[in-house]
């Protein structure tokens, strides 16, 4: 069984407060976009083995090893298969890869042994080992409350765009930048902190309120992503930082892409990873 592991974009990014577990409560809209992963897991006489074309995830603390694991444990299933993951997604940009390939080996395995799992069980699973993994088993746009575990699925059209996306050669650490975020600090920007106040999912709409208050630590202290934002903007005004970086990327309209190129030029002095991509429902 092989199926593709989907990264994700913050189309804003508001944090409302910190929690008294340490967590911050959020206002999200997320959507899967067409850069993926591959996920293939075949049954073995006994155990979980994974293998990755990445060495660093090639461990017991990988998300998808963690989610198999539960999987078997819950289901009491004895554990049974490889898990090969071929990674396109890059690691510590912001983009969910790690969360991805949790979700989808959920799913998959859940369909290998027969749906023996409720979708509530998956979603416990998922909750309990990170706050992203829940939207990529909802599978579709979505916005994003509390610590980023509590979603409801919007309906979006972004056929008329593009994203450019850039990712810089850098991770950064989304505890890391949680800790320095000083919420004080905020700049006075047009929130959104309720789904009932969410009125559309067109992007005539989304752009009122396009902003990551989590660009407020990540801009300052890694110089390499703040460039890039600034050249992306030279020519594409609606630019964010996707999650808790390094990624960046542009919402382009078919007219902007003319700049394309120039801006690709422009970037190919510097160590980054860029492409275009479609919105992927």
């Amino acid at each position: 069984m092989i199926r593709k592991s989907y990264a994700k974009v913050n189309l804003f990014l508001h944090i409302l407060k910190k929690r008294a577990d340490g967590y911050h409560n959020l206002f999200s809209l997320m959507h899967k976009i067409n850069l993926f992963d591959y996920i293939e897991i075949k049954k073995n006489r006994g155990g979980i083995k994974l293998s990755s074309n990445v060495d660093s995830i090639n461990n017991k603390n990988n998300l998808s090893y963690l989610s198999a694991s539960e999987f078997f444990r819950i289901s009491g299933i004895k554990p049974q298969v490889d898990i090969t993951i071929e990674k396109h997604i890059p690691i510590g940009a912001g983009l969910g890869g790690g969360s991805s390939n949790a979700a989808y080996t959920l799913l998959m395995l859940n369909e290998m042994f027969d749906h023996v799992l409720s979708k509530s069980s998956l979603k416990k699973i998922s909750d309990s080992l990170g706050s992203d993994i829940s939207f990529f088993l909802l599978n579709k746009p979505a916005i994003a409350q509390g610590r980023g575990d509590i979603l409801t699925s919007v309906n979006c059209d972004l056929t008329k765009y593009r994203l450019f996306l850039v990712v810089p050669s850098i991770k950064i650490s989304t505890k890391y930048v949680y800790s320095r975020l000083l919420l004080t600090k905020r700049r006075p920007i047009n929130r959104i902190i309720s789904v009932a106040d969410f009125k559309s999912c067109d992007f005539g709409y989304i752009k009122k309120f396009f902003y990551n208050d989590l660009e407020s630590v990540v801009l300052k202290e890694f110089a390499i992503v703040s460039d890039v934002k600034l050249l992306l903007m030279t020519r594409f005004p609606y630019t964010l930082m996707s999650g808790s970086g390094s990624s960046v990327f542009s919402i382009i309209s078919k007219d902007e892409g003319v700049y394309q190129k120039e801006i690709e030029d422009r970037l190919s002095a510097k160590r980054v990873f860029f492409r275009t991509l479609d919105f992927v429902d």
